[in-house]
């Protein structure tokens, strides 16, 4: 994962902003494309970010992610490892303006313009997900990621701002009748996000490792055995005898097969460690033997 700090980053251009930049940069597709075609309204060289802005290079759609901040960054982890997920579309604009100058005006609220000039802001989501419901229909969620401490450090008129642009917001995605949630970065389960940084390094392997033969064979020794009776390593160690593949092949695909989905731990129990036992289950939705799709789920 490539993180680039804020101060780091190419520059924000100094000259104002002008309503025919924003309609050049609306034809030139920012914004707009789905999955590895989605082109992100605000990269992270547009603004200057507080904290830390991040480029990933995604393992779920292959194109680079640009994540504003640590809160996004972790955000992100969450939704690449859900099977449910089939798009993330991360800075999407609340296009047009004359839309969410409606909202504002309807809510009684000042419209955000860009520094130095009467030009309406675009305003943007931080994440609008696609996913398959549990009906197995395509779906939207609309995400917001904040830190509890910028509203909980701001002063109370800059607090009721904050408040006044969310619910612009809220009410945006309401008129299209898709869910928006507010996400608080406090509220993400950091031993989750611990674990997926580990096994997102293992989300692509070698193509000659994850072939159905090496996965039978290594859920079926799995499945077989006691594996929260013995070190994670051991368990490793006695997998790459039993099916002869070597040690790194084992680690590689076990850990893979945990960011798929196909082997199943608890994520939010402990950070995963080599010398400690893990509890692993197969998942249901996976039958040795003959390929499977997986059922996807959203949580």
């Amino acid at each position: 994962m490539t993180s680039v700090a804020a101060s780091q980053a190419k520059p924000a251009a100094p000259r104002l902003m002008t309503q025919r930049k924003i309609d050049k940069k609306i034809k030139s597709g920012c914004g707009s494309g789905v999955r590895e075609a989605y082109k992100p309204w605000i990269k992270i060289w547009d603004i200057q970010s507080r904290g830390v802005s991040h480029l990933v290079p995604g393992v779920k759609f292959h194109r680079t992610h640009h994540l504003l901040s640590n809160a996004e960054r972790d955000y992100h982890l969450i939704l690449e490892q859900d099977p449910s997920i089939i798009d993330i579309r991360e800075q999407f604009p609340l296009l047009t303006q004359a839309e969410t100058q409606a909202i504002a005006s309807s809510l009684n609220y000042r419209h955000p313009v860009y520094p130095g000039t009467q030009v309406p802001v675009v305003m943007t989501t931080d994440f609008l997900i696609t996913f398959i419901d549990s009906e197995g229909e395509e779906r939207l969620a609309a995400r917001s990621v904040k830190y509890r401490k910028e509203f909980e450090e701001a002063g109370t008129r800059e607090q009721n701002r904050m408040a006044e642009k969310l619910e612009i917001e809220a009410k945006y995605w309401a008129m299209r009748k898709v869910e928006w949630k507010l996400v608080l970065h406090e509220n993400l389960p950091q031993v989750k996000i611990a674990n997926l940084v580990i096994l997102r390094t293992y989300a692509i392997i070698h193509p000659s490792l994850p072939t159905d033969k090496n996965i039978n064979s290594l859920i079926e020794y799995i499945a077989g055995s006691k594996t929260d009776q013995v070190p994670l390593k051991t368990l490793l160690e006695k997998t790459s005898k039993a099916i002869f593949i070597e040690y790194m092949g084992v680690k590689r695909l076990f850990h893979h097969l945990l960011w798929t989905g196909r082997l199943e731990v608890d994520l939010t129990a402990r950070v995963i460690s080599l010398s400690e036992p893990l509890c692993v289950r197969v998942s249901e939705s996976f039958i040795p033997v003959t390929p499977t799709f997986e059922v996807p789920r959203h949580a």
